[in-house]
């Protein structure tokens, strides 16, 4: 089993420890780090170097979109999980560049199940499209 390091970003405290219990109780996940904006989350993500980053689209600050564009052109991380909430459709073809794009209110509880392929490096199944995970 692989150990997954995991840095989340949302605005909302609320979403952050939702996020935190449900990761928590997956095998092989340790939360590295959290932010409430992508600005402050900059910082720590290039020092602590995180597999997997879970993120809201647009948070009080700066959208998220933005910070996967410039993470991904000045640093390897391998999986970027993106939720919107009432933005979803509005952001769905601007995040091509996250491995997967939730719908915050709806899909959520699909995090742990993502997590969990990762860390048994488990294949995701046939069809599934890259942005969206159903």
């Amino acid at each position: 089993m692989k150990n997954v390091k995991v840095f989340i970003i949302d605005d909302s405290p609320f979403y952050r420890r939702l996020f935190k219990k449900m990761i928590l109780a997956v095998p092989g996940i340790r939360i590295i780090g959290e932010a409430k904006d992508s600005l402050s989350a900059l910082k720590f993500i290039r020092r602590l170097k995180p597999d997997v980053i879970i993120m809201d689209v647009k948070t009080q600050w700066s959208f998220g979109i933005d910070l996967m564009k410039n993470l991904r052109r000045v640093t390897s991380i391998p999986k970027v999980i993106m939720l919107a909430g009432e933005s979803y459709f509005r952001y769905q073809s601007k995040a091509e560049k996250a491995d997967f794009f939730l719908n915050k209110f709806t899909e959520y509880q699909k995090i742990p199940e993502i997590l969990k392929r990762f860390t048994s490096n488990l294949p995701f199944e046939p069809g599934r499209r890259k942005g969206r995970y159903s």
